[in-house]
């Protein structure tokens, strides 16, 4: 693997044989310089189809995070009977040093979908349980048992691409809402990055939860009210993107569902 830029100690953006841009992981491979090869015996795990503002993801996560969660994509491949991507363990990194960062800021969201998953998806929220237990092995940090219900909802989803919605209404739905967001904050949006992909599936999963009259229901009214204050702009966004959404489907958000949508839109924009 020949060296292109180094993205931190561990991890590197490199050429393969073939010429092919990928990112490498491997302990201090992040200390060779651009130019030179990297032995494959000191490469651990290579990903392909990065995109540019992936980048900054990556240098914004510990390495043991993104080695956690390495472990937890094998682990979850092997007891699930999946072949997921490999980009999901990035994914799996980005959503754990989010719910890291909210526990230590003192942020709990309920989730009381948790009991609806256990029913639907019962081998996938086993491994998830279990992966809370390898998150504390591994890390040291002790996440909530709600966050099991999250990682779940990363295994079911991540069967469901993008790009290839069983539900072609939901799949412009999400576009339309996606282009809400670019012009209110006059940005672009890579659609190929992994944590649009992660906003997606979420926006996804909302719409079928409405669709389905199960909104997300627990006591959030005063954090709501928090992140109202300290977001105006992001919260002015998501009423539009709920307004688009009762139009289509005559169906409001509550605050919960409103807050929970604040989060992950106010997190997209800050990524972009």
């Amino acid at each position: 693997m020949i060296v292109i830029k180094n993205i931190n100690n561990n991890v590197a953006h490199c050429y393969d044989s073939k010429g092919r841009e990928v990112i490498a992981f491997g302990k201090g491979i992040g200390f060779y310089k651009p130019g030179e090869d990297i032995p494959l015996t000191s490469i651990n795990r290579t990903f392909y189809n990065i995109k540019d503002t992936d980048y900054g993801v990556l240098r914004s996560i510990p390495t043991i995070v993104i080695n956690t969660a390495i472990f937890l994509t094998d682990y979850a491949s092997e007891e699930l009977s999946v072949t997921f991507p490999s980009s999901m363990a990035l994914v799996l990194a980005d959503h754990l040093q989010f719910a890291i960062t909210r526990k230590n800021q003192n942020i709990y969201l309920a989730q009381p979908i948790i009991q609806d998953l256990t029913q639907l998806y019962p081998d996938e929220m086993r491994v998830a349980v279990h992966c809370l237990s390898i998150i504390k092995k591994m890390t040291g940090e002790t996440l909530p048992r709600p966050e099991a219900g999250t990682l779940a909802l990363h295994f079911v989803n991540d069967r469901i691409r993008i790009s290839n919605f069983d539900n072609l209404d939901n799949a412009k739905m999400i576009e339309v809402c996606t282009r809400i967001i670019e012009e209110q904050f006059s940005i672009t949006i890579d659609r190929d990055s992994f944590n649009y992909s992660r906003f997606a599936s979420h926006l996804d999963y909302l719409i079928r939860r409405l669709i389905n009259n199960d909104q997300i229901k627990s006591q959030n009214d005063e954090m709501y009210n928090q992140f109202a204050e300290k977001y105006p702009d992001t919260l002015k966004c998501v009423n539009m993107i709920d307004n688009y959404i009762n139009e289509k489907i005559a169906i409001r958000m509550n605050k919960e569902e409103l807050l929970y949508l604040v989060i992950h839109v106010n997190r997209l924009i800050s990524r972009m």
